[in-house]
């Protein structure tokens, strides 16, 4: 999969395209601008891209520098991958542990 065929495959968001944005040196354009993930399907989409660009998971620390609001995310990207795998299988679609944790780092 190329990132242009990620993209054109829907399973997308502000946040996932602010890494793609950042890992490719695009620049991002349109209505809206970069963004951190605010919540557990935020944080999937992502997850998901990264699933597809593994080298990426590495580089993270590139959108950290890029994006400064991103810096507590990235330095607890392994604890709230854990959360977010452990959560998953939630028949009900919630992740309660996540988004807690997501919003302590982002002080929301």
């Amino acid at each position: 999969m190329t990132p242009l065929e990620w993209l054109m495959g829907g399973d997308t968001g502000i946040s996932s395209q602010t890494i793609l944005s950042v890992m490719t040196g695009t620049p991002m354009t349109g209505n809206f601008g970069p963004s951190v993930p605010y919540d557990p399907s935020d944080f999937g989409r992502c997850y998901r891209l990264l699933g597809h660009f593994p080298e990426w998971k590495n580089r993270l620390h590139e959108v950290a520098e890029k994006y400064p609001r991103w810096k507590p995310l990235v330095d607890s990207w392994d604890e709230l991958t854990v959360l977010y795998e452990e959560e998953i299988k939630n028949k009900n679609g919630r992740a309660p542990k996540l988004y807690a944790r997501m919003c302590e780092l982002l002080g929301c």
